[in-house]
């Protein structure tokens, strides 16, 4: 008879996709608990344990306690607006229910000089900002409003 070949080799085993078994993430864990509740590392286990707890209280704070945040539109003029038209803006539409129209910024400072007209809009309404925005993108020298929210 003639010489057969030799059979091929078999496939590595597969092993199942999924979480480890659970003997070895008790394992995981039973070392992990070791860790931090050995004495030479009490100290940077306490310390992370209060900075946890401190964390955790002020983001609670933060979003429920907390002062609500500043609501703020800015109105972005052509760059060849004059004063007399940033002016008229003030003039024409000077609060509109709770957007309130704030008063002028120090001169000094370079963001004042470049957005003179700014609105407290952090009660307002969305009727109350829809007729600042009509009001506003009426006026000459406008491109648009920004708002900004600070405290988030």
């Amino acid at each position: 008879p003639p010489p057969s070949a030799p059979p091929p080799p078999a496939p590595p085993p597969v092993r199942p996709a999924g979480p480890p078994a659970s003997s070895s993430a008790r394992a995981a864990v039973g070392r992990a608990w070791r860790y931090l509740i050995d004495p030479r590392r009490r100290t940077a286990v306490v310390f992370a344990l209060i900075a946890l707890a401190g964390l955790v209280a002020f983001g609670a704070y933060a979003t429920m306690a907390g002062p609500p945040p500043k609501v703020e539109a800015i109105v972005v003029f052509d760059a060849n607006a004059t004063d007399e038209q940033k002016e008229a803006v003030r003039t024409a539409c000077p609060t509109m229910g709770e957007a309130k129209l704030e008063p002028p910024g120090d001169p000094a400072v370079a963001s004042n000089r470049a957005y003179p007209v700014r609105y407290d809009l952090s009660g307002a309404s969305a009727a109350d900002k829809a007729a600042l925005y009509r009001c506003v993108q009426a006026q000459p020298g406008v491109i648009g409003i920004t708002e900004y929210t600070d405290g988030q």
